[in-house]
């Protein structure tokens, strides 16, 4: 029996208390159907709709194709004008200087060089679309799984964390589709002289590229999460974390460098964020220790606090 001073917080959790392992293992593989079966719903919606699940994921590449064109164009111009001995016609399809047509534009359509290469790059993106979708439900029915052996302040401590977590990885794949993706695409071609050279991005190159910097930003920035979780549990001090920042901000640079494209350009999109969600960790990590404090025993300081 439990004394009087225990809280009910602290009493163990009483679903799933008298359960056999046998009872667990069927509750774990009902949640995981449950979970699976809206995957595999979004998965066949999506297969339907794949086309327009394409459209989307090369959205990046058209965009930095466009850029591309328009950097060609004022190159173009720009030579013209140095030397106007040059035929209008070898850069555009008319000799009308209001015309900026490209003659030889770089194609908006990808290069598919196997026989199952564009089935490949359709299925995967459905794929990432179904987990996209239809994840929030299969974690759903694991924290559902999970919660049932949790006490109460270990339920409020990851129902605090994970909508902030889903949120920030929400962020880091978003700003990895809208800006680093088309950018990195742009700069590394726009830096050599495109009109020597053929320019075909393969559709498969294009696609492990783009998912690999939004999936890679999206685990970067949980980065204040992490912060904030091991300054809470005493783990590691914020006075420890701000004389780190110089060291943190090389290790951005050698990280950007493994996961990024090797030209600075890139590496400086992908480490400068990483240097602001140190801060933004930092930040975070006072302001939830100063309101920890409340609960300090006077005289006291809180394990992650700066002594």
């Amino acid at each position: 029996m439990a004394s009087k001073g225990t809280s009910s917080e602290q009493q163990p959790p009483a679903d799933g208390a008298r359960m056999s392992l046998a009872d667990h293992l069927d509750e774990l593989r009902s949640r995981l159907i449950k979970g699976l079966v809206g995957v595999v719903l979004a998965f066949a919606v999506g297969w339907f709709f794949k086309d327009q699940v394409y459209d989307i994921v090369s959205e990046p590449y058209h965009q930095a194709v466009s850029w591309l064109n328009a950097d060609l164009v004022q190159r173009f111009e720009t030579r013209l004008a140095e030397n106007p001995k040059l035929e209008r016609t070898q850069f555009f399809q008319t000799a009308d200087p209001g015309d900026q047509r490209l003659l030889e534009p770089i194609s908006h359509r990808a290069l598919a060089t196997g026989s199952a290469e564009a089935f490949m790059v359709h299925l995967k993106a459905v794929f990432y679309l179904a987990l996209f979708v239809g994840g929030p439900l299969l974690i759903w029915q694991m924290w559902m799984f999970i919660a049932a052996g949790l006490y109460d302040k270990e339920r409020r401590v990851v129902l605090t964390y994970l909508p902030a977590s889903l949120a920030l990885f929400l962020g880091g794949v978003l700003f990895g589709y809208f800006v680093l993706v088309p950018y990195a695409i742009f700069y590394l071609n726009s830096t050599v002289s495109l009109e020597d050279f053929r320019f075909e991005l393969r559709i498969a190159e294009y696609f492990t590229f783009l998912s690999s910097l939004c999936l890679g930003l999206g685990v970067v920035f949980q980065l204040p999460i992490v912060m904030n979780a091991l300054a809470r549990a005493g783990m590691v001090k914020t006075s420890s974390m701000a004389n780190f920042r110089g060291y943190f901000a090389l290790l951005s640079f050698v990280v950007a460098a493994v996961i990024t494209p090797p030209d600075p350009f890139t590496q400086l999109m992908m480490a400068v964020p990483m240097i602001l969600l140190y801060e933004l960790g930092l930040w975070t990590s006072r302001m939830g220790l100063r309101k920890d404090g409340a609960l300090v025993p006077a005289g006291g300081t809180h394990p992650g606090g700066d002594s």
